[in-house]
């Protein structure tokens, strides 16, 4: 879909998500489409971010299986699953993001 000029487009959580997810990947956004949304929203729990500062990946994500507990993905707020598939961005786990946005964005064909 193109974007056209002077329309109020709203992005949502997931939409943050998916982009961050593929800036993370290497695609680049235009300049021009920047201003349309912001990434990197720093609500990342501060035992976590001193956990990514000492780069201890199995805390982490002992730490992010622990958030998710018993509850199904699927079922888990959109600011929850921004915050850990970009500690998973940051930690260029790819795979374990690819599974968990597979679970959680809707498909669409």
């Amino acid at each position: 879909k193109s974007i056209k000029k002077n329309k109020d487009y709203v992005i949502s959580t997931k939409d943050l998500i998916l982009i961050e997810s593929l800036v993370s990947d290497g695609v680049e956004i235009s300049k021009k489409y920047k201003n349309m949304f912001k990434l990197d929203q720093s609500n990342t729990p501060t035992d976590i971010q001193l956990l990514l500062n000492n780069k201890e990946i199995g805390m982490i994500l002992l730490r992010l299986t622990e958030i998710i507990g018993e509850d199904d993905l699927k079922n888990l707020d959109p600011d929850t699953l921004y915050f850990m598939t970009s500690i998973l961005n940051k930690l260029d786990l790819d795979s374990i993001r690819n599974n968990l946005l597979l679970k959680v964005l809707p498909l669409k064909i």
